[in-house]
């Protein structure tokens, strides 16, 4: 009689385990040696949990379609020990890239970046995904690059994540960016209370500022804070470098031209901090109406920037010269390439600032993080990710029980309501400037230095800065001095646009002098026809005040 507990007998995985998901039944007929080594992982031959079910079906329906590919991800370490969501992630792109070059996607699995699957690998896969599809030479290209004869490496990873938006704006700089001794990676990890760990990476060519680094780890800290949701993805990449003008966010990465790569006191480095900003909110809001979009990142720049200087929140760019309602730029039909283009960053956010600013900051967190939730919705009626938001969700994300919001989005969307000018200062001018024992003696506008007044410009023959002038008298002793001042531009329709400091200075002795100053738009946007004002201040105080008539 056997003594002792016998021996458990091991239960060999049953191969039915397969049956239950799309095309298993075909498979566990056809392709058994494959089963074999799939149902013999552990977490799926012992039971599969309703958590792991999209990735047997992903691995499932490889093995059916792209043997070889399946054979590999089965054969990975990262696989065997259970497949966490951004594991799931880089089976579904590998996918893809085998729909194009099924060689290459069972390639890729063997590189050394996939070792273990990180946020920057996802980003670098999406890159490889969309290159194989839409830019099949340019894939063919990086995947037989010198560079990468050992495949990608983990250094790699969010280098090559940049090369779909590199191939669209720039493709000379992909060899560049392939060439280890021509590309610097800085690196920080940071954990968000909602995100949880999150990859930073900066990739340049040159040198940059040591706080840009800092930069972006505070836009993204303060987009998840003021979005109260987690951040869409767990790598955030910037490259520094000319693909673009300004800056853009491609999914994989962010894109900033480097002249914001700076620390010089230079417009640039003041406004660096805020470009960052208005790209990281894109991963939150994106494949929206373009205002929408445009106009949420504005917004929560503004929102950051008010945090930051203490000062009210308000709009950042100059009134649209193109259209006076978002539904007159609808119409329009226009593309990104276009100049109109740039009014859905002013309209939109007029409208999220004039929501904000009326019904209250409460009231309007609600409403925006309803809205972002509605563009969160799966839409069946499309193939693309999420909602793609509009009018009408933004007029039921921010109901109120008061109607206050239907009079803001009337007068921004439909143009069927006037403008709201209560916020504009009314205050007497007080010209003098104590610190320099002087005056403001003038204050006009001319369309070229020692012209004469103007108060009419035309829009249509206005292809430069107009220039206020402003002349000021002083008695002073002693060494230099100088008076510093703020001069805000406000539109008709009741935004302050731009706010920039300034100084006077005087000498020894008593003496006048002229200051002129760019204002307006910038020679390359289109003028708003309507009534401008500029208000000059120093400190509290209300120097001087100009107005002037933009004609068509």
């Amino acid at each position: 009689v056997p003594q002792g507990n016998p021996t458990p007998m091991p239960v060999k995985p049953s191969v039915t385990t397969l049956s239950g998901f799309e095309n298993g039944r075909w498979l566990i007929r056809n392709r058994p040696t494959l089963v074999a080594s799939i149902v013999a992982i552990e977490w799926i031959g012992d039971g599969i949990q309703a958590s792991e079910s999209e990735a047997v079906q992903e691995i499932v329906t490889l093995a059916v379609f792209r043997e070889a590919l399946a054979t590999s991800l089965v054969n990975s370490s990262w696989f065997a020990d259970g497949v966490a969501e951004i594991e799931v992630e880089a089976i579904t792109n590998l996918a893809y890239v085998a729909q194009s070059d099924e060689a290459a996607a069972e390639r890729i699995t063997r590189m050394p970046f996939l070792t273990t699957v990180e946020p920057p690998d996802i980003s670098a896969l999406t890159t490889l995904r969309d290159l194989a599809a839409f830019s099949p030479e340019v894939f063919a290209t990086v995947m037989s690059h010198a560079a990468l004869r050992d495949g990608i490496s983990d250094d790699m990873a969010p280098i090559v994540a940049t090369l779909n938006g590199v191939a669209e704006t720039n493709s000379a700089l992909i060899d560049v960016l392939l060439d280890p001794s021509r590309v610097f990676l800085e690196r920080r990890v940071i954990t968000l209370p909602l995100s949880g760990e999150v990859v930073l990476d900066i990739i340049r060519t040159t040198s940059g500022a040591a706080r840009s680094m800092d930069l972006l780890e505070d836009s993204v800290r303060g987009v998840e804070e003021y979005m109260g949701a987690p951040l869409p993805i767990n790598h955030v990449g910037l490259l520094y470098e000319e693909t673009v003008d300004a800056g853009v966010n491609f999914g994989t990465h962010i894109a900033i031209h480097p002249d914001y790569d700076v620390d010089d006191g230079s417009h640039e480095a003041s406004v660096a901090g805020s470009g960052i900003t208005h790209e990281v909110t894109h991963y939150y809001w994106s494949g929206n109406a373009d205002w929408v979009d445009e106009g949420a990142a504005e917004f929560v720049v503004a929102v950051i920037e008010a945090a930051r200087t203490g000062r009210p929140i308000t709009v950042a760019n100059p009134p649209c010269g193109y259209a006076d309602s978002i539904s007159r730029l609808e119409s329009l039909g226009i593309s990104r390439e276009d100049d109109e283009f740039g009014c859905n960053y002013s309209l939109g956010e007029r409208l999220f600032v004039d929501l904000y600013l009326t019904l209250g900051d409460e009231k309007f967190r609600q409403g925006f993080s309803a809205l972002y939730q509605a563009s969160e919705v799966e839409d069946d009626a499309d193939d693309f990710q999420g909602t793609a938001v509009g009018v009408e969700h933004v007029r039921e994300a921010f109901r109120s029980d008061d109607g206050a919001e239907t009079t803001v989005i009337s007068r921004w969307y439909d143009g069927t309501e006037p403008y709201d000018l209560s916020r504009l200062d009314t205050e007497p001018v007080d010209p003098s400037l104590a610190s320099l024992n002087g005056r403001i003696e003038e204050a006009y506008v001319v369309t070229a230095e020692d012209g004469p007044a103007v108060s009419r410009v035309s829009a249509q023959h206005a292809t430069d800065w107009i220039i206020l002038t402003l002349k000021y008298s002083y008695n002073v002793s002693g060494g230099r001095r100088e008076a510093p001042l703020e001069i805000v531009e406000y539109y008709e329709d009741g935004f302050e646009f731009r706010r920039r400091s300034r100084m006077l200075t005087a000498v020894a002795g008593n003496a006048s002098h002229t200051y002129w100053f760019y204002v307006g738009p910038s020679p390359h946007q289109k003028w708003a026809p309507g009534h401008y004002w500029i208000h000059v201040y120093s400190g509290d105080r209300k120097v001087a005040e100009v107005s002037y008539e933009v004609t068509p």
